[in-house]
């Protein structure tokens, strides 16, 4: 997915309509319409003007076009991404930012342009602005400017930064521009080297948006135990604990599909196998202790996959609805039934099973 640039050179709804360009104050609140609209997985696809006008409903402040009066903080770019219908926090980190990126999230960068930027192309925009600091005044290069922007990543495209002083009606400044996770740190820095903030991600925003259920974060998946039995294993990948004591330990990461699946086949399979257990049991004690352990641990896999899954969705747990939810119902059940094929298989003597 190419991320789509929300120019402040038409923040002004008449400028949009018209075509007619401007450059003034309005980058904050153009990049929030760019982060809202990339965060949403453009389910929502908001105009700068849009932006703009969020940003005034946000505020109380009115924004006078052809004056330099409506300069934005991370604070009102949050106000503003509510308003837009997103969620936006501070990142407690470089790589919690990066982590919710590749979750789904937009970035919200606040820069001093172009201080220490990497050699990539910003805007013709910014073009002409240097152009003209170094005939006038070089020295101003050096202090560059204070304005926002916005990123995301992707898997097709990795990352993509946009700044708003490109122009979306022109083909070649209509999306952002691909750069790496070291080139966009540079970009980040830029306030930092300008001794506006101590370290680059307090400069950041993370915006999320409910229209797109992010998935966790990729990350070393845990291994798939190895699974003996016919039925095939469920379409979700989770690591089932070999212990009750392993079974304590919350797995580090998982990766969800967009639409989790349980095999109803092997979900059926597996349930008759155990009823059939539990009725062999009857007058066994021994294969009642078994039952009892297999089912502990086949609940504390369930209950410790779905948390590792909820944390990986960066989602508030009373948002959590729809294909969230349904991700991550289906890996805890999914992770109870590989411990459940365990018990079942003859072979396995992990509950003190023995083959008759």
């Amino acid at each position: 997915m190419l991320y789509k640039i929300k120019s402040q050179l038409y923040a002004d709804a008449e400028a949009q309509q018209k075509g007619t360009k401007q450059i003034l104050d309005d980058c904050t609140w153009s990049s929030c319409a760019a982060a809202v609209s990339w965060a949403s997985g453009y389910t929502v696809d908001y105009s700068a003007a849009e932006g703009v006008a969020a940003f005034e409903k946000a505020t109380g402040r009115k924004d006078v076009q052809g004056k330099n009066d409506a300069g934005g903080s991370l604070k009102e770019a949050a106000q503003t991404v509510a308003v837009l219908g997103g969620r936006a926090r501070y990142a407690k980190s470089w790589e919690d930012a990066v982590a919710a990126a590749k979750a789904g999230a937009a970035l919200m960068i606040w820069v001093q342009q172009p201080i220490g930027y990497p050699e990539i192309h910003i805007s013709k925009w910014h073009d002409i602005w240097k152009r003209w600091w170094t005939k006038t005044n070089p020295a101003h290069l050096k202090v560059g400017y204070g304005h926002m922007t916005s990123a995301g990543w992707c898997e097709d495209h990795g990352w993509q930064w946009a700044c708003p002083t490109r122009d979306e009606k022109v083909a070649a400044e209509k999306y952002g521009v691909s750069v790496t996770e070291q080139q966009l740190r540079q970009i980040a820095n830029s306030k930092v080297k300008a001794k506006k903030v101590a370290v680059d991600y307090k400069c950041l925003l993370i915006v999320t948006h409910p229209g797109k259920v992010a998935a966790p974060a990729p990350v070393a998946a845990p291994v798939v135990a190895a699974v003996p039995t016919p039925p095939p294993a469920p379409t979700i990948a989770v690591q089932a604990p070999k212990s009750h004591a392993e079974a304590r330990k919350v797995p580090q990461g998982t990766k969800t599909p967009a639409k989790p699946t349980v095999d109803q086949a092997a979900a059926i399979s597996t349930l008759v196998g155990v009823v059939r257990r539990i009725n062999a049991s009857k007058g066994d004690q021994t294969m009642r202790e078994q039952i009892i352990a297999a089912a502990l641990d086949a609940l504390q896999a369930a209950l410790s996959t779905a948390i590792a899954v909820f944390l990986g969705l960066g989602v508030s747990i009373f948002d959590l609805t729809g294909d969230g939810l349904k991700a991550v119902a289906a890996s805890a059940i999914s992770a109870a039934l590989l411990v459940l094929q365990r018990w079942l298989d003859e072979d396995n003597s992990a509950y003190g099973r023995q083959r008759k």
